[in-house]
């Protein structure tokens, strides 16, 4: 989850405007180390002096741009659900997708996001733990938006290719989107304790099949052979 523009971040609460280059440099830097830190130790294990000496910065350096470090992890919250919103918008408008079933796109849509959940449990997982101690109202609204962002570049998507459901479209590729995600997190969050793969092509096969089969999307005809 690399670092991006600043701009959107500073308006959080407890989170220090960044003016010049090398203060930008620094926040980017703390912003960075923090997720690794979160994902390493879980956001109550997690300290302001380890988060400063992954970035080599210190405390002082952290407390210039950050309140505490419930404003850099709402930071980081903030910028993953940003980056939801960019992948989708990315992802959908590849050019490669001209030609390809939208079954087959959901399959890769799929275990992307199996990738990606693969790639920061320990980011979710500290996420998980702010949500139960009552932080999750300050955690819900971005990553909701996300969602709902996501599902209606889907539904606009697939209404252009005229497949889907013809009514709530927007609707079911919301839910649906968040069914998969949500399912994809509890295998993450359990792969942690058992080393298991979150991505199988078990799940990411079952996954596609239930969302295509929710938004009415139907596999391509296998092709014909010749006798």
């Amino acid at each position: 989850m690399a670092a991006q523009s600043s701009n959107h971040i500073e308006e959080i609460d407890g989170v220090i405007p960044a003016n010049q280059t090398r203060s930008r440099d620094a926040q980017a830097r703390l912003l960075k180390a923090g997720e690794h830190v979160f994902a390493r130790k879980g956001y109550d294990e997690a300290h302001v002096s380890d988060i400063a000496a992954a970035a080599k910065c210190s405390i002082g350096s952290f407390y210039r741009r950050f309140r505490d470090k419930e404003a850099l992890f709402r930071a980081l919250h903030i910028q993953f659900a940003k980056r939801i919103e960019n992948n989708m918008e990315r992802f959908l408008a590849m050019p490669r997708w001209a030609g390809e079933p939208s079954y087959d796109i959901l399959r890769i849509l799929v275990n992307n996001t199996a990738r990606v959940i693969e790639r920061h449990p320990g980011f979710f997982r500290a996420l998980f733990q702010r949500t139960l101690s009552g932080a999750g109202l300050a955690y819900i609204p971005a990553l909701r938006a996300a969602d709902d962002h996501a599902g209606r570049l889907l539904a606009a998507f697939l209404a252009e290719r005229g497949e889907g459901r013809k009514a709530n479209l927007e609707e079911v590729c919301i839910f649906g989107l968040r069914t998969v995600e949500a399912a994809l997190i509890h295998r993450g969050l359990r792969a942690e304790a058992t080393g298991e793969q979150v991505g199988t092509p078990f799940v990411i096969e079952s996954l596609t099949e239930m969302l295509a089969g929710f938004l009415e999307v139907r596999p391509a005809p296998p092709a014909a052979t010749k006798p």
